[in-house]
């Protein structure tokens, strides 16, 4: 009888190590691989971004070999962004402040990552690539 009294603790008490002991699926590691989102590109390690682009995301991709190589870049616009830390500071951006962020984990666990903020001024910038249809003389306004 005494041997089921201690069985059951051991049991719960076992159950509770290996519990703590994994890691949820959606927690950041710095080798997950890259989501894609819109408007952004993939590059490895050491290559420049497009112009207009900045690096926003760190990981790992097929396209690029090793583990920590792949970087998300992103076209620069809005008024703030998060950008990952060691690179230019985009044109009519000044660094607002230092932060961490687990996208950018691959450069390092702490201050990996730029607050920026457009200046004062400076012009909005206008998507590449993107044309506007001609006015319709239909549609002019009398």
């Amino acid at each position: 009888m005494k041997f089921f009294g201690l069985f059951i603790p051991l049991i719960l008490l076992v159950a509770t190590i290996v519990a703590g002991q994994t890691t949820p699926e959606s927690e950041p590691t710095a080798s997950q691989s890259l989501p894609e989102k819109p408007n952004s590109l993939t590059i490895c390690a050491g290559n420049i971004p497009p112009e207009g682009m900045t690096i926003t995301a760190t990981g790992t991709a097929a396209t690029c070999a090793g583990a920590c190589r792949a970087r998300t870049v992103e076209p620069v616009q809005g008024p703030v962004m998060v950008i990952c830390a060691g690179q230019p500071i985009p044109q009519y951006y000044e660094t607002e402040s230092t932060t961490t962020t687990a996208a950018c984990n691959c450069i390092g666990e702490e201050d990996n990552a730029y607050v920026i903020r457009r200046m004062n001024g400076a012009p909005t910038p206008t998507p590449t690539g993107v044309s506007l249809p001609p006015v319709s003389s239909s549609l002019r306004l009398k």
